[in-house]
C-alpha cells in the first residue's frame, strides 16, 4: 500500500476486481490478491478517501419500454478552458455521462430524457449555455453490450 497518491499493483487488482463485481465482499477480494479482509477494507478505505474509487453503481439494461430517449451530444466550445463551460450544465439531471474530449470536439454527454420533445428542450436548454459554441446530437437506438 503506498502513500504517494498512487495505486500500486495490488491496489489495482482490486480496483479490477471491483469494476467487475461491485459487490463483492472484502473477503473475495482478499482471497484474489492474497490479503486479509481487513487489509483489504483498508485499502478500499484509503482508495474512497483519495478519490480513486467515487462510488458504486448497479448497471441496469435500458428497458425499452419507450419511457426514455437516450442521446450522444457532441459539444464545441467557444472559449478555453473548457472546466468552466462544463460545470455550467454538468450537474443537470438528464446528463447521464460526461467527458472532455480531444479533437475536434470539446465534449460527449450521454443524456436520458422522457421523450423526444423533453430531449429537444434539453438542446435548447445547451444551446443557450454560455461557451457552447455548437452541438450534435445522435439519438441512441439501442444497447449492444456495456463493460462495467
Amino acid at each position: 500500500m503506498r502513500n504517494d497518491g498512487e495505486p500500486d499493483a495490488t491496489d489495482r487488482r482490486i480496483l479490477a476486481a471491483l469494476k467487475n463485481n461491485a459487490r463483492a465482499s472484502a473477503t473475495a477480494l482478499g482471497q484474489m490478491v492474497n490479503l486479509s479482509r481487513t487489509s483489504v477494507q483498508a485499502r478500499i478505505a484509503r482508495l474512497e478517501q483519495r478519490g480513486d474509487i467515487i462510488g458504486y453503481a448497479a448497471i441496469v439494461r435500458q428497458q425499452d419500454d419507450g419511457a426514455t430517449v437516450e442521446a450522444i451530444l457532441s459539444l464545441t466550445f467557444g472559449e478555453r478552458p473548457c472546466a468552466p463551460v462544463i460545470a455550467r450544465f454538468a450537474h443537470w439531471p438528464e446528463i447521464v455521462s460526461l467527458y472532455s474530449t480531444a479533437g475536434p470536439i470539446d465534449a460527449v454527454a450521454v443524456v436520458r430524457t422522457g421523450s423526444a420533445a423533453e430531449l429537444s428542450r434539453l438542446i435548447d436548454r445547451l444551446s443557450a449555455v454560455a461557451g457552447i459554441q455548437s452541438m450534435q446530437s445522435a439519438i441512441i437506438l439501442a444497447e449492444h453490450g456495456i463493460r462495467a
